[in-house]
């Protein structure tokens, strides 16, 4: 469980500079940038997802098993 507790806060540290990185590029006018950031950034959600998904069977398991 520890694993996956730092699995999300990567994750979630990973979004915030890639959303800095979106605004930062789009003023600057670097829009493959921004283009790669956004792509990277909708990677990471899925992975969160993802990751949200197996926590919570988990947790059921471990319910399930008391």
């Amino acid at each position: 469980m520890g694993k996956k507790i730092f699995l999300n806060v990567l994750y979630n540290l990973a979004l915030i500079i890639l959303v800095l990185c979106v605004f930062w590029s789009a003023k600057d006018g670097q829009y493959a940038i921004t283009l790669g950031s956004v792509f990277i950034s909708a990677f990471i959600i899925f992975l969160k997802i993802k990751l949200k998904k197996e926590v919570t069977e988990l947790i059921k398991k471990r319910n399930n098993k008391i």
